[in-house]
């Protein structure tokens, strides 16, 4: 074999395993749309199973520890794919563990038509995701706002009396997700 016939195989070996690559990085997106999509209702079936609700909650949440604060900042995040001005109304609460907390997040369709998103939590540090009991939430359930529309959206929470003493701040983020093809579907 030449050394011209040899490079030319391996540049075509070279773009078969490219290929290979870019097809299972493109099978990737769906995968990961899927398991956003069935984390509703596996949350909501996982609640159901354990009897958690926000009335159980807050029964159970008796006890306030007026001993020390905990800051808890929010974040809106990233909008995947549309046009969404998303902005905490607080940016930042200080909370006695134990308290029940009501905040809200303002978000604001850009577009010149209706969409529909949904929002995924994180909680960091990881640790305090533990601790930090939402007990109402607008994530994991779609939103749907008309052109222009301004809403608020509120989240009541608690930090478990429980969080370990070294953690002093915990924050909440939220990334919001275009479902509004699927939403059209169903």
């Amino acid at each position: 074999m030449t050394e011209l016939a040899y490079q030319a195989e391996m540049r075509e070996e070279q773009r078969r395993n490219s290929r290979a690559t870019l097809g299972k990085l493109l099978l990737i997106i769906p995968v990961m749309l899927m398991f956003c999509a069935s984390m509703v209702p596996l949350y909501r079936q996982i609640c159901e199973v354990m009897g958690i609700s926000a009335s159980k909650a807050v029964a159970q949440n008796s006890q306030v520890d007026f001993s020390r604060k905990v800051s808890v900042q929010f974040d809106a995040g990233l909008n995947r794919n549309f046009a969404w001005q998303f902005v905490p109304v607080d940016k930042q609460v200080e909370i006695n563990p134990g308290q029940v907390v009501t905040i809200s997040y303002r978000v604001t369709n850009k577009m010149s038509h209706a969409t529909t998103g949904r929002a995924v939590p994180s909680i960091g540090p990881v640790e305090a995701g533990l601790y930090f009991q939402k007990l109402a939430c607008f994530c994991f359930s779609n939103q749907t706002l008309q052109a222009g529309e301004t809403r608020d959206m509120p989240v009541t929470f608690y930090v478990d009396p429980k969080l370990p003493k070294d953690i002093g701040s915990i924050v909440l983020s939220y990334t919001f997700f275009n479902v509004t093809d699927e939403q059209q579907k169903s």
